[in-house]
């Protein structure tokens, strides 16, 4: 998963000749805020909405040139890099060039969503567990371990910070739809299990048992 895997193609470049209604009504049209100027190949910088809005409608793009933004990404960043230089310049519009500034790109927000789900294991069948630790106690090894000797895998595991500061919350996708066992042998380690999220076997039974006794009365 690199950056020139999350070039969302449907959105277009501009040129330094067009005008700034014309830009104006591409963004609209594409629903971006920002679009990169590329001449002759080479990315130039991109320029924003906002920069747009305070200028006449026929004065050309190259005459903003001062007011180009050089923030890029290049080709072969990984993907959690283009997220954290997404946060880092608050846009998700990032122009992504080769060594040689030549323009390949953009990202969008939904390229970059798209490309974390269709990579990752989070449309999967199986159930989600929410666990709360304290930081210093945080072991990816022995919480694999506590998975992995209840016939499981842990398919996805994503952090975040507590509300406290010293604790943080691990969410994990597994591959099963029921985790009573797996939750129970976390709190046997001491864990807080914040949130489970599954379907248990017995309910699934009891559905199958209903949906046989509906078709019977209906017979």
């Amino acid at each position: 998963m690199f950056s020139q895997d999350c070039i969302d193609t449907s959105i277009p470049f501009i040129r330094p000749t067009d005008t700034v209604a014309y830009v104006l009504n591409l963004m609209e049209e594409f629903k971006t805020d920002a679009l990169a100027v590329v001449e002759n190949d080479i990315f130039l910088g991109t320029v924003s909405e906002k920069v747009l809005l305070e200028c006449d409608d026929e004065l050309a793009i190259s005459g903003l040139k001062e007011n180009f933004s050089q923030q890029k990404i290049t080709e072969g960043t990984h993907f959690f890099d283009v997220l954290k230089y997404s946060i880092q310049y608050s846009t998700y519009f990032l122009p992504v060039v080769n060594i040689e500034n030549e323009y390949i790109g953009i990202t969008s927000a939904k390229k970059l969503l798209d490309t974390l789900v269709l990579n990752s294991s989070l449309t999967t069948s199986g159930g989600i567990i929410v666990l709360e630790l304290e930081t210093k106690d945080y072991s990816l090894t022995e919480i694999s371990k506590i998975v992995e000797s209840n016939n499981a895998m842990i398919l996805h595991c994503m952090m975040a910070s507590s509300v406290n500061q010293n604790y943080m919350q691990i969410s994990l996708k597994i591959n099963k739809n029921d985790l009573k066992d797996i939750q129970l042998a976390f709190e046997r380690y001491r864990y807080t299990v914040v949130a489970v999220l599954h379907q248990s076997e017995y309910e699934v039974q009891l559905k199958e048992r209903f949906d046989s006794l509906m078709k019977y009365l209906e017979v």
